[in-house]
């Protein structure tokens, strides 16, 4: 015991020397740490990681690696040094030695050069703003797929503190809302290494680009929306008004206005001159003040003093420089004339001026831009609007192709930072808060029953049964009455041979015969009409005057290349009849049969144009643009005795086509009217039966008999019609399959109507495993493959967002995961254990696979799953940087809550990143921890790191 009490006492005592040593002489204590533990595996007989210690051999050689510093802190910190095989250094050395080294990058001059000067141009998000803010223009100047979220309730404008309860809000980014018609946009912006568009090392300026940013600032003058209602500066800068005869003067005080505010500092007299010289060298060639205002605007918008941000610690123009920083920060936008006044001033280089300009910064509804921009980049959700997850495994998250389930999972992270932000919560809650925001189709989707409802087999076929039962009854009832109908409509056909009428009717066919045969004598027989066409023409015109047959002798047998008359017995006279085509023409042509000559007059009518051949000879026309209707033209023919020709040309121009004919034929059919005309001695037996049947159809002798049949057909019709209807009523069998089906129907639509709402309400979190910005359905599908889960993903994921500590690219020389070697119930833990035990990969991989691993329980759209599809249990142990041993999720989540002060550096890192628009450097570190140390004591609240991460991103 007293020698446990002795040991423990000196280790204390060492550990105290060791922090005095660095607080003392933090080189010296830092190289002999390095020496003890550190040179065996960089700078003995080998050098891993391209890390040779060997070479730091002095204070002044470590003093002049701060990159190597970084390096060295980082992998200290996250445990992922010494390797997995090597036992960890001693806490209290492991502290001192970041300590140390932590006190030898403070200690180091650098030379900021690369970040005391530079140049930018704007993105599309920056240069949208910043146009439409410059002319008060009320909508985007271009569509904005990057904007994933529409705020509809307006929370960020009205200075509120707390988020309501619910709030409207959608993505429209796979949709995006219109820009300004005719506007040419440039390409979107490359993303910079860790996602961030705003970057200086990615904004850059190509010929091509050139040629879109000047192409796009004369469209934008140019749209028919470029409007006085849709202008806000039209009336001080566009009106064609003034109230003055200076018309150089008035162009010039407008054009010292806004050029302040475009360019984003004071104008000197040279360039003012010139854009007004600009201005009225268009006036003077014929445009109005209106038109010249537009050229010279553009003109502004296409000048690389408009579209770069620059900035200089020797310009002189710091303070502007400051303000534009500050503006395209928050404000995605160039910054206002408050701001530019203050930098005018010089009042931005007093402390607080800086930080309470920060701060009504922070309280502009302009901040929006921010919550629009640095959220979704940081947590690099504009991936999530890519995922198309196979629809065989899951059917629902692609199911509305305008409304994927994406545009709803997004908003879930995106309203959990907006809600940090308002009530201004420390950003630890960002990984395991209390609450969330869920529309009705996320808590739908986190419960996991999206499957409709079930349908009851057994009581289906029952009711299949009674249905069936009722229905084969009615029939029955249908068929006894129809049988009915029948023998009442043979009964009317032939009231004698059904013996209700007992009539000789040969009298009375015989008087008949007599009177039809007369009056056939006098009368003309017309055939059927043959019909060919349509023949293409030019116009109406041409085709009507175009002859494209032999119009004065036509010949049934000759063919026009691919087209021959053909005969169509169906085209009724007294009806209309419609054709098909437009500019071309349609011939049709029929006989006449008369026994001596007579006038037969026909009713014609034609869409559009038609002539008339009688005999080969043109009997008339009619050419003009009309409708088809009945009776449009009447004309005489005088036929000659025996056969006569008709050739009718109907011609069309466009839209509908068609032709009407009627005239005095006879209404007896024409094998009646053959036989009528054959002697009663020379009939044959079927013209014989011809006559007698048609006699008996129409015997007058039967029209009482006929008449009370009728009545009772009229009555049988009815109860068969009721007997049907009411068959018809009667709900037909439906199979377990089609109610199934029905329910499957009326389940996606139900589906389909939650992806598109667009009311989130604030909930608690109820279930610790979901929630947050790391376990919800946008992180876990966007980190997933379209079949299986990335666990290497969802590693690098938080080793980037949450750690901001992101991995090397993977060797070149290492195959990718061969997914289908290997038996089918291996988990994916199991198909993975190969690359871990790769030497290239196996340091990646401790440090990526606890991460992935512990999200396996979420399948590749976030839903919970206790085991894979082969039946395999998940296996979502792990270690978190080699301290924290976890068995589920939610110690996984507690252990990362554990390293509230690391993810808090990670964060003000990547917001640090994002304000000064550029790759972090050694230097950097000293800031990041400035901030950190200073906002550590409130709990790291999200707008006490916004205002740190701004003030010191100008200094």
């Amino acid at each position: 015991m007293i020698q446990k009490i002795g040991f423990s006492f000196l280790t204390i005592v060492v550990g105290l020397l060791m922090v005095h040593e660095a607080n003392a002489n933090p080189g010296k204590i830092a190289l002999e740490i390095i020496k003890q533990n550190c040179v065996d595996c960089h700078g003995g007989f080998e050098v891993n990681a391209d890390v040779d210690f060997k070479l730091i051999r002095n204070l002044r050689h470590l003093r002049g690696a701060p990159e190597l510093i970084d390096r060295v802190i980082n992998a200290v910190s996250d445990k992922t040094m010494p390797p997995e095989d090597s036992e960890l250094l001693e806490e209290q050395t492991r502290l001192t030695l970041i300590d140390s080294l932590k006190a030898v990058l403070r200690e180091i001059e650098f030379d900021k050069t690369a970040s005391s000067g530079g140049m930018m141009r704007l993105n599309r998000f920056q240069y949208n703003n910043t146009v439409k803010d410059l002319l008060q223009l009320k909508q985007d100047v271009f569509a904005l797929p990057e904007k994933l979220i529409t705020r509809h309730t307006p929370y960020l404008k009205d200075q509120m503190t707390e988020m309501p309860a619910t709030v409207q809000v959608e993505s429209l980014a796979l949709r995006p809302r219109a820009g300004l018609q005719g506007v040419k946009p440039f390409p979107k912006d490359s993303r910079a290494s860790h996602g961030f568009d705003n970057q200086d090392d990615v904004l850059t300026l190509s010929p091509l680009l050139l040629d879109a940013f000047l192409r796009l600032s004369v469209s934008i003058v140019d749209s028919p929306d470029f409007t006085p209602e849709n202008v806000g500066v039209w009336n001080e800068l566009f009106s064609a008004e003034i109230d003055t005869a200076d018309l150089e003067g008035e162009i010039r005080q407008r054009l010292k206005v806004f050029l302040r505010r475009a360019f984003r500092r004071p104008v000197d007299t040279e360039t003012l001159d010139r854009y007004t010289a600009y201005a009225l060298s268009h006036h003077a060639r014929g445009l109005d003040l209106t038109g010249s205002m537009k050229k010279v605007v553009s003109a502004i918008l296409s000048s690389p003093r408009f579209f770069y941000r620059s900035w200089s610690l020797e310009s002189g123009e710091r303070q502007f420089e400051i303000a534009a920083s500050l503006a395209y920060t928050l404000w995605g936008s160039c910054p206002d004339d408050t701001l530019l006044d203050l930098a005018a001033k010089g009042e931005l280089a007093d402390e607080s001026v800086l930080r309470q300009t920060i701060a009504n910064m922070m309280s502009d509804s302009r901040v929006e831009r921010f919550m629009d921009s640095f959220p979704v980049q940081w947590m690099q959700l504009e991936t999530l609007m890519a995922v198309t997850p196979d629809p065989t495994i899951d059917r629902y998250f692609s199911l509305d192709g305008q409304f994927p389930a994406t545009v709803q999972m997004v908003l879930e992270p995106l309203l959990l930072f907006d809600t940090i932000y308002v009530e201004d919560r420390s950003v630890g809650e960002l990984l395991a808060p209390s609450f969330s925001y869920h529309s009705p189709f996320l808590t739908t989707w986190y419960d996991g029953n999206m499957k409709p409802p079930a349908v009851d087999a057994i009581a289906i076929n029952q009711e299949n049964e009674v249905r069936g039962k009722a229905i084969a009854d009615q029939q029955l009832v249908v068929e006894a009455r129809r049988k009915e109908l029948a023998e009442i409509e043979q009964a009317i056909n032939n009231p004698v041979a059904s013996g209700l009428a007992e009539v000789d009717l040969a009298a009375g066919q015989a008087a008949w015969e007599k009177t039809q045969t007369e009056k056939i004598a006098g009368e003309a027989m017309l055939s059927p009409w043959h019909r060919i066409g349509p023949f293409p023409a030019a116009s109406l015109d041409d085709a009507h005057q175009r002859a494209f047959i032999d119009e004065a002798a036509v010949d049934l047998k000759k063919e026009y290349g691919e087209k021959k008359w053909e005969l169509f017995e169906d085209l009724t006279d007294g009806k209309a009849h419609q054709l098909i085509g437009g500019n071309c023409t349609h011939y049709l042509y029929r006989t006449v049969k008369t026994e001596v000559a007579r006038s037969l007059e026909v009713s014609i009518g034609s869409d559009d144009s038609f002539k008339l051949w009688l005999n080969g000879v043109l009997i008339g026309q009619h050419n003009e643009v009309r409708g088809l209707a009945p009776d449009q033209n009447k004309l005489r023919l005088e036929l000659a005795a025996g056969e006569n020709s008709i050739l009718f040309k109907v011609s069309n121009g466009g839209g509908g086509y068609g032709f009407y004919f009627r005239a005095n034929s006879i209404p007896l059919p024409l094998p009646i009217v053959a036989a009528l005309k054959t002697p009663g001695g020379q009939r044959d037996d079927t013209q014989k039966k011809m006559l007698a049947d048609y006699y008996l159809a129409i015997a007058p002798e039967l029209r009482e008999v006929r008449a009370a049949l009728s009545l009772k057909k009229d009555e049988m019709t009815q109860q068969v019609q009721a007997a049907q209807q009411q068959l018809d009523k009667l709900p037909k069998p439906k199979s377990v399959a089609e109610h199934q089906a029905d329910a499957q129907r009326g389940y996606d639509q139900h589906v389909r109507n939650l992806l598109r709402s667009q009311h989130f309400t604030r909930v608690e979190a109820s279930d610790p495993r979901f929630g947050g910005i790391i376990t919800n359905a946008a992180m876990l599908s966007m980190t997933s493959g379209p079949k299986r889960t990335h666990p290497v993903a969802r590693g690098v994921w938080i080793t980037e967002v949450i750690f901001n500590d992101p991995p090397s690219p993977p060797p070149n020389d290492i195959p990718p995961l061969n997914e289908e070697a290997g038996p089918a119930d291996l988990t994916i833990r199991e198909r993975f254990a190969a690359h871990r035990e790769h030497a290239s990969c196996a340091g990646c991989h401790a440090k990526l696979d606890p991460l992935g691993f512990a999200l396996e329980n979420f399948d590749i759209t976030g839903r919970w799953r206790d085991s894979y599809a082969n039946g395999r249990d998940v296996d979502a142990t792990g270690t978190l940087m080699r301290t924290y041993d976890f068995a589920d999720i939610l110690q996984f989540k507690k252990s990362l809550v554990s390293e509230n002060d690391r993810f808090a550096r990670a964060f003000v890192s990547h917001l640090l990143r994002f304000a000064e628009s550029r790759e972090l450097e050694p230097h950097d570190s000293v800031v990041i921890d400035q901030i950190v140390a200073r906002t550590r004591a409130d709990g790291y609240r999200l707008r006490a790191i916004l205002e740190e991460v701004l003030y010191h991103s100008v200094q």
